[in-house]
């Protein structure tokens, strides 16, 4: 070949070089943040996979982290859009675990409904927890959607170059994540302050990347590409009324912040080489994820608006598929865990908690390590548990971070309770419980509730176990109380006792597993009665009370509000001794039963009680059983029958609504019920025989507790009407 033709042909070769790299940039994707808005980007990765636009780089903030981190851990955007459209949303914002895997002791709480918040105290006086949530489920969530890049340490060894965007919460600064562990990095970058708990990661702070950079356009530069596609969400603020809340003002902060540096990032796009996408959210808000279906298809409508753009970063079908199967190449997920480790333990004695994760001698699975996890958190000492996993000489290895609250050991809570009826009395109370966690290395506890109201309420326990991480326990236990009494005499009310109670108790128990508990152990106590309003049909009386009493109780109910699912059962015996000093001579025993089924939005609850008292004496009217009330024959007002021996039963049914009110669920229900008392021939009234009632309620799941609207009838054709904050059961 002569001289010319050797230099046509390598003009030829450099020209089509420089053709070929036109033809092909490197691509940056910039995903902002927008909470639930974020959907929008799963509909824009749609159209981008349509048009094969593969991508090179992503760096996304908040929302965009998620989207972003999944599609370039190498999920597929099919995959992506069936997962978020089918995640209960409600569900996986709410810390507390399944009721069923919480501990005994977390379950006996339920017996007075208290707030969910919790005022801690500590070293460093009364603190409250750093956010609403500490996003124990999303953690777990997150590391699902990432499985596929499990051992990656280095976010540029990923399938896709990904950047999570999050500000540093003591300096202000921005935080590049580039490394580490990429679904904590991802929590990191969408933990809106107030709303979620700030991330610690490695001694640091870090709250939602969109304080300081919510379209991270000059990162993404950083990184290589030639040219950008931006997604940029939008943060409308929020209207006056929207405003009245600590919330609300500080979600419009955020939002007054976020747009501002948005301006800056979208000065930054170059008109003639990049490309914007704006979805055209409307109306839909940050919180809206039960609308993800909408926002995917906008963000889709978004994508395909500047498609004319976006064409010419097609490449060739054969190109587009080896990026594609690159990106989808599945790492194996690490399915059996040969060793647990638990790191972060400064309180919580280590062998409770690995009582708990590890079982001796057997390999875990995934699945089920992430339940114990769960039930350890369910002791409530935790402020967040999350675990990753590496390889280890052959062995996989769970390190499991365990973040203990910053605001315990000690935390106070308090509660609210209410009971109007038509035909009876009313009831309010005024609940306050102190809790005092880890009083020593075996996980003691001292728990004291004071109720004010009409029934005035002292108790007192010390809670020790006997040994870490066993079952058995010691509890010694003191109680104060004054609580109103009613008498009635057919359907006229006679009159109201004063009942003056005090016990001083300690029971040996044994916990199994999270729902069994047996206890037993002697008590003394004193009882006073006497007439505060009508009629004296007794005299006023105080006996001394000395005995044994035990308990064995089973509980794995879903929820004690509206429970969907699971069973509730408690046998207590008491026996009242004259040989240690008691003035009467008898045995009571008490049986309860609670059971609940669930078929779509409609719920099946059976209930069954029983008490009989026996012996050489018998109680005295004060320590009757008694039947009356909502849901105990709701056509009769509150304790309109009683008497030594009693049975119960009813049928109940309620639907959850298909609507909501403020992000509460709604019920609608009813019930059927019957049951006889047996009235002692001491008492000179008509308290006893046999009755049915049936109801109609409306009910809400509120932030103060089960709230009920209910009207009762019975089949003597009296009626009531109810009020009730608080559980029935």
């Amino acid at each position: 070949m002569d001289r010319p033709s050797r230099f046509l042909v390598a003009l030829v070769l450099c020209l089509s070089a420089t053709l070929a790299h036109a033809a092909a940039p490197r691509i940056g994707l910039v995903l902002s943040g927008g909470g639930a808005r974020g959907m929008a980007h799963i509909g824009v990765l749609k159209v981008l996979e349509e048009m094969h636009i593969p991508i090179h780089a992503i760096t996304a903030t908040s929302m965009g982290s998620i989207v972003g981190g999944a599609y370039a851990s190498g999920m597929s955007v099919a995959d992506m859009e069936q997962r978020v459209t089918h995640t209960d949303w409600k569900d996986l914002f709410t810390d507390e675990p399944p009721r069923a895997e919480r501990p005994m002791r977390r379950k006996l709480d339920d017996r007075r409904p208290l707030l969910n918040g919790q005022l801690g105290y500590g070293a460093r006086g009364f603190q409250l927890p750093k956010g609403l949530l500490n996003g124990q489920k999303l953690g777990f969530y997150l590391r699902d959607l990432i499985s596929n890049a499990e051992n990656i340490e280095s976010f540029d060894k990923l399938p896709i170059p990904f950047r999570a965007i999050a500000t540093n919460l003591e300096t202000g600064d921005m935080k590049v994540f580039d490394h580490g562990d990429l679904a904590l990095a991802m929590r990191a970058s969408m933990s809106v302050p107030s709303a979620f708990a700030p991330v610690d990661i490695d001694g640091h702070l870090y709250v939602d990347g969109g304080l300081v950079r919510n379209l991270p356009i000059d990162v993404v530069r950083q990184m290589g590409v030639d040219v950008v596609i931006a997604v940029n969400l939008g943060t409308p603020l929020l209207k006056r009324e929207e405003l009245g809340s600590v919330l609300g003002v500080t979600a419009q902060m955020i939002g007054i912040l976020t747009e501002a540096n948005v301006k800056t990032s979208l000065g930054e796009v170059d008109p003639h080489r990049d490309v914007l996408i704006l979805p055209e959210l409307g109306d839909i808000t940050a919180a809206d994820f039960d609308k993800a279906a909408a926002s995917i298809a906008i963000g889709e409508a978004a994508a395909r608006k500047v498609a004319a753009q976006l064409r010419r970063f097609s490449v060739p079908p054969a190109e587009y598929a080896a990026w594609s199967d690159a990106r989808l190449t599945r790492n194996p997920q690490v399915a059996r865990i040969d060793e647990v480790r638990i790191d972060g333990l400064h309180r919580v004695n280590p062998i409770v908690a690995e009582e708990v994760l590890t079982p001796k001698g057997r390999p875990l699975t995934r699945a089920q390590l992430e339940q114990r996890a769960n039930q350890l958190y369910g002791s409530g000492d935790y402020e967040r548990i999350d675990y990753r996993v590496r390889s280890e000489n052959g062995h996989e290895v769970a390190i499991v971070d365990a973040v203990e609250k910053a605001w315990g050991p000690n935390y106070l809570r308090f509660g609210l309770g209410l009971s109007a009826e038509a035909e009876g009395t009313a009831s309010y109370g005024l609940r306050g419980s102190w809790l005092s966690t880890w009083v020593n290395p075996l996980g003691a506890e001292w728990k004291t509730d004071v109720q004010l109201g009409s029934t005035m309420l002292l108790e007192s326990s010390f809670y020790q176990p006997l040994q870490a991480g066993g079952g058995g326990f010691v509890e010694p236990y003191l109680s104060l109380s004054r609580r109103p009494l009613s008498l009635y005499d057919g359907d006229r009310h006679v009159s109201t006792y004063n009942v003056n109670e005090s016990r001083l108790g300690i029971d040996l128990g044994y916990t199994a597993g999270q729902s069994f508990e047996l206890r037993a152990g002697p008590y003394i106590g004193q009882t006073k009665a006497d007439v505060d309003v009508g009629t004296t049909v007794f005299p006023d009386i105080e006996v001394k009370d000395r005995g044994l009493r035990s308990v064995i109780g089973w509980d794995d109910v879903d929820s004690l509000d509206f429970p969907h699912d699971g069973q509730r059962a408690t046998l207590t015996v008491q026996r009242s001794l004259g040989v240690l000093g008691a003035d009467l001579d008898y045995t009571k025993v008490s049986a309860s039963w609670l059971g609940a089924t669930t078929f779509q939005r409609y719920t099946l609850l059976g209930r069954g009680l029983y008490g009989d008292s026996f012996g050489e004496d018998q109680g005295l009217f004060f320590d009757d059983f008694t039947l009356g009330g909502f849901l105990r024959l709701s056509g009769y007002p509150s304790e309109r029958f009683r008497g030594n021996r009693f049975a119960f039963g009813s049928l109940v049914a309620y639907r959850q609504l298909d609507t909501e009110l403020a992000g509460m669920p709604l019920y609608l229900g009813g019930s059927l019920e019957t049951g006889k008392v047996w009235s002692d021939d001491a008492i000179p009234l008509d308290t006893g025989g046999t009755h049915s009632s049936a109801s109609l309620f409306f009910g809400a799941d509120t932030l103060l507790g089960p709230t009920y609207l209910g009207f009762g009838i019975s089949e003597e054709g009296d009626t009531n009407v109810y009020f009730m904050l608080g559980r029935p059961w």
